[in-house]
């Protein structure tokens, strides 16, 4: 199930301690060098090969934050070398946050809501179902269960989401294709499409630097690419001690 020592692209990195506490040791290289108010959204960026799995460290001085960018769709190898690195963190004791928006629970009128907002729901099932060229999908139970902190989902319900762009911008319109066609399907949005990213993407980094800025231990996050640059810096706005670890 794990990464194999085989793979090249993956060595073993050890993060010097401070202040009396233990080295954190995973099999993750780091991801590209730069201060917190200098990281981008492409240095976050990983294509689904298992050579662009990556970790970002940050501490606060008392705190470890170990932030794994994610993708819905990949190569096998990709989401072993992830699973690997949550194995070896988990077992130091660390809480994993992951990003899982549950559409399932949904009620079908916030699922024609968020269809409303983004055409389609972008659920494991969709995933899985248009993936191709030797990708998977991405199974959130490949990370959960192993032996340390605890699992937590850190992210939204769907009626979170479509609520917080309906305060944004206003009611939701449903249209009479979204009405008819079948729930899994793909219809043509209506939302403000120049509004959807302040509330999938900004208000979600908010949503998720408040959670590990509450968290008492050290944190594991497994979120989207495109949250990683976003979230540290909401963090770090936050709590200024917050730094990237060498």
């Amino acid at each position: 199930m794990f990464l194999r020592t085989s793979v090249a692209t993956v060595v073993v990195a050890v993060w010097v301690s401070f202040a009396g506490a233990s080295p954190h040791i995973g099999v993750m290289l780091e991801g590209p060098e730069g201060d917190i108010d200098a990281l981008s959204e492409e240095q976050f960026y990983v294509d689904g090969s298992a050579s662009s799995a990556r970790v970002f460290t940050f501490t606060n001085g008392s705190r470890f934050l170990h932030f794994i960018p994610m993708i819905h769709q990949a190569e096998p190898a990709f989401y072993e070398a992830v699973a690997s690195e949550v194995k070896q963190l988990k077992a130091q004791g660390m809480d994993l946050f992951y990003e899982f928006i549950d559409f399932d629970a949904a009620t079908l009128e916030d699922k024609r809501r968020v269809r409303a907002m983004l055409g389609f729901l972008p659920s494991p099932t969709f995933y899985a179902e248009n993936v191709s060229g030797g990708l998977v999908a991405q199974d959130n139970a490949q990370f959960l269960g192993f032996p340390g902190g605890k699992d937590v989902n850190v992210d939204l319900t769907p009626a979170e989401l479509a609520d917080a762009y309906e305060r944004l911008v206003g009611p939701l319109e449903i249209s009479e294709e979204n009405l008819t066609t079948p729930i899994g399907e793909f219809v043509m949005p209506t939302a403000d499409v120049t509004q959807i990213t302040r509330v999938t993407i900004d208000w979600r980094n908010e949503h998720l630097a408040e959670a590990i800025h509450d968290a008492t231990g050290d944190v594991i996050v497994l979120y989207g690419a495109a949250h990683g640059a976003g979230t540290v810096k909401e963090l770090y706005a936050l709590d200024p001690s917050w730094r990237r670890v060498d």
